[in-house]
């Protein structure tokens, strides 16, 4: 009984952990992006979607860290499902070239999307 409640502190700890990480890196790329618009002689189109992208992957990361702290917490399949959605989607959104790799990843999401369904489906069910 110890080791459990243990091991469930170690578990809230790591989870509060995660997101004040999460949040002290979310602020910092925020403040380093605004700082780059700031000090940039000329704002091209070029040069703002590339802080856009810089953006976007450290908002996606922020997201993800938040889920995995929510999957350390809850102990959900749903949860895990989720973070490996939002994950599929920071890496269509950001690092994907190839388009057969942006398929794999959409019929993923679409795999993963009818899963959770028939999860929550389930769990309702069996609630009844």
């Amino acid at each position: 009984m110890e080791l459990k409640k243990l091991l469930n502190y170690t578990e809230k700890f790591m989870s509060i952990s995660v997101i004040i990480v999460s949040c002290a890196i979310l602020l910092i790329s925020i403040y380093t992006l605004s700082m780059e618009i700031f000090m940039a002689g000329s704002l091209t189109t070029a040069f703002l979607y590339s802080l856009f992208i810089q953006f976007l992957q450290n908002a996606l990361l922020f997201i993800i860290g938040l889920e995995i702290a929510i999957t350390l917490v809850k102990h959900s399949f749903t949860n895990v499902i989720e973070l490996l959605i939002f994950a599929l989607v920071r890496k269509i959104l950001i690092t994907t070239d190839n388009y057969l790799d942006v398929a794999v990843i959409v019929l993923s999401i679409i795999a993963l999307i009818i899963i959770r369904q028939y999860i929550k489906k389930d769990k309702i069910s069996n609630e009844m």
